[in-house]
């Protein structure tokens, strides 16, 4: 075809006819623009269909950590629900000086303080996109701003998490050390054994069946008479309302970003 118009434009010249070649000349112009403006505009599309495929794979993944999240919340949900069982439970033992006292009662009620929560999350695709400015080329912006309020406010879960890592290590650790513990039998982690945690059987059996042979008062009881013991089980109470209503507002946030997103991909 190329050499059809360059001899068609040799004839032209020879012809004399400058004119028509002047006028060929432009319209040779006109199509090259216009093959290169549906080159570009093609090339456009392309680009524009991987953007959509990248766009749609990224809120895929999103949708993978989110539900990832939201277990990590139920978890987290049912730690402080019970700390806030068994944290009331001793308080109330504590304020009741008439109470039932039993060493080993009160060791199935305060053996639950010790787990403390570990702070996780599933932000991995959401900095990975970020980090690599692909949000550039992401058409829903109001989604992307959702979701970085949504990864930021995690922040505000994660102090609470750690406030209550610390408040365990320094304040009931150390108290409960200056007591034996010879009061552990296989029945004193009985809720430890039967809920989430009960690969810690073994430990529980382990320690049960050494025998104790000092003969050592059991003191267990006289936790209650410590005024550190209800600073503490006050401060704990604290952090776990706070963190259940964290909690709440982080599934309520879920729960819109899922819809948004499922909504944008599936108009």
């Amino acid at each position: 075809m190329f050499r059809f118009f360059r001899t068609y434009r040799q004839r032209l010249l020879t012809e004399n006819r400058i004119s028509n070649y002047l006028l060929y000349a432009v319209g040779e112009i006109v199509l090259v623009v216009i093959g290169i403006l549906i080159a570009l505009q093609i090339n456009n599309w392309n680009e524009g269909v991987k953007n959509r495929e990248m766009e749609r794979g990224f809120y895929q993944d999103i949708l993978s950590d989110l539900k990832k999240d939201s277990l990590k919340l139920e978890g987290l949900t049912r730690l402080y629900s019970n700390r806030i069982e068994h944290a009331g439970w001793l308080l109330k033992a504590l304020r009741n000086p008439n109470s039932f006292r039993d060493a080993q009662e009160i060791d199935k009620q305060i053996q639950p303080l010790y787990i403390g929560p570990l702070s996780v999350t599933y932000n991995s695709t959401y900095e990975a996109a970020k980090n690599s400015d692909a949000f550039a080329n992401f058409g829903n912006k109001e989604i992307l701003k959702d979701l970085n309020q949504f990864y930021a406010s995690f922040e505000e879960l994660n102090g609470i998490l750690e406030s209550t890592l610390r408040w365990l290590e320094t304040a009931l650790e150390p108290l409960m050390a200056t007591i034996p513990k010879n009061y552990i039998t296989s029945d004193s982690g009985a809720y430890m054994i039967t809920s989430e945690l009960h690969d810690l059987r073994e430990y529980y059996e382990f320690t049960a069946a050494i025998e104790d042979k000092r003969n050592l008062p059991v003191t267990l009881p006289e936790i209650l008479e410590d005024p550190r013991f209800e600073y503490y089980l006050t401060g704990d109470l604290g952090r776990s309302f706070n963190a259940l209503e964290s909690l709440k507002r982080r599934k309520v946030r879920i729960a819109e970003l899922k819809v948004a997103i499922n909504s944008y991909l599936n108009p």
